[in-house]
């Protein structure tokens, strides 16, 4: 897109490669202080009155609480050293894409918009950080949709499938708790902007790379020379591959359906 394209040479400056696994390890280091202090999550959170009232870090530090108040337990974790492997996969893979200064616009556009659906509406969540996780991941799922997870270590699963699965929960989130629509609708907007019309263009160019591709393939079908040719109905075997054809004593030749009925001498 053109104007992305140019929004993005203008700001290069703000490029920071790897954010998203700065952002990440920030993640681990307050899922692992609440083992130390179970309170850290309430004290870094986003809270409108307490921003208003001089808290001014909450509107960065809320992003490093995606598990919310989940306690820090062994299986917890587990499951946070593999998030953390994806989140660093994602953040790779997308930088490959669109460079870090595209990928750390769209962190940053996700993150300006959740903090303004917050501040207008105010929900009172504590995890609203993991919706920008969510449309990272998202856009992974978009641009590398074949990519396969291993579930519990073995049951093979493409990432696109596991994109459906949080799509869907965001939404499920939103319908149960009509206020989390200020959270979810926010963190999707990058997406909607410039990951979703790219995937569309590029479904419809492969599109029609296909219906060039299978007219190619007619055409040079129909060019080629027929070897056979029934003398009624004038098919050839470039009709049907499956007709079949005899051929008269005189060198009359007929495809199967329209064989005289005489035809013993036929050879």
């Amino acid at each position: 897109m053109r104007w992305l394209s140019s929004l993005e040479s203008r700001l290069q400056w703000v490029a920071f490669p790897g954010l998203f696994k700065y952002l990440t390890f920030l993640g681990v280091i307050v899922f692992a202080w609440q083992w130390v202090d179970p309170t850290v999550v309430e004290r870094i959170a986003f809270d409108r009155e307490k921003i208003l009232s001089g808290e001014f870090w909450r509107v960065l530090t809320f992003a490093f609480t995606p598990a919310g108040t989940a306690g820090f337990t062994p299986i917890g974790a587990l499951f946070l050293f593999f998030a953390v492997m994806i989140a660093f996969l994602i953040n790779d893979s997308l930088e490959s894409v669109w460079g870090p200064t595209r990928t750390t616009l769209y962190i940053l556009t996700a993150w300006i918009c959740l903090v303004l659906g917050m501040f207008i509406f105010d929900p009172g969540t504590l995890s609203a950080g993991r919706y920008i996780y969510t449309s990272m991941f998202l856009a992974f799922a978009t641009y590398f949709p074949n990519y396969e997870f291993r579930l519990f270590f073995f049951i093979p699963v493409k990432v696109r499938f596991l994109g459906w699965l949080a799509l869907g929960m965001m939404i499920f989130s939103a319908i149960a708790t009509p206020i989390l629509l200020c959270v979810v609708v926010p963190t999707l907007i990058p997406y909607l902007l410039w990951v979703l019309p790219a995937e569309i263009r590029g479904q419809a160019t492969l599109a029609k790379a296909a219906k060039r591709r299978q007219q190619f393939t007619l055409a040079k079908k129909s060019d080629a020379e027929a070897f056979h040719s029934c003398a009624t109905c004038k098919r050839t075997e470039h009709d049907d591959d499956d007709l079949q054809f005899r051929v008269m004593p005189d060198g009359t030749e007929y495809c199967i359906e329209h064989l005289p009925v005489d035809d013993t001498t036929a050879k």
